[in-house]
């Protein structure tokens, strides 16, 4: 993928996860924009990367954030991103979910998740 389909592809996925959140797009954007130019390959020299140049500093401060357990937005949104993790890295939802629990519940936590999945579809 060339740069200027890269920076459109991320744009495009900015504004629709900003707009599902309640986030200004435009901002959103901007932040990245100004961060690394909407490119998701982009590294800064003190080690942030990504099209918003997360630290580990504000991946810190997302955790201590969810500890509150006051702001479910936060708790969601870090939820399904790792999700998202999951699935791209092992490639199926089983695969995913068996490694979204503690790997002693892996046999029964899958079953449960596959049959809430029936469940849901089927409402």
């Amino acid at each position: 993928m060339n740069l200027l389909a890269e920076q459109i592809d991320n744009k495009n996925k900015i504004k629709a996860i900003a707009q599902v959140l309640g986030l200004d797009p435009v901002w959103a954007i901007s932040i990245a924009m100004t961060e690394s130019s909407l490119g998701i390959n982009q590294r800064s020299p003190t080690g942030c990367k990504g099209v918003f140049q997360m630290s580990s500093i504000a991946m810190k401060d997302l955790l201590r954030e969810m500890e509150k357990r006051d702001d479910d937005f936060i708790d969601i949104a870090c939820g399904i991103a790792f999700l998202h993790l999951l699935f791209k890295r092992h490639k199926s939802i089983e695969g995913a979910t068996a490694h979204f629990c503690d790997p002693a519940d892996r046999g029964f936590y899958t079953d449960k998740v596959i049959r809430y999945m029936k469940v849901f579809s089927d409402g």
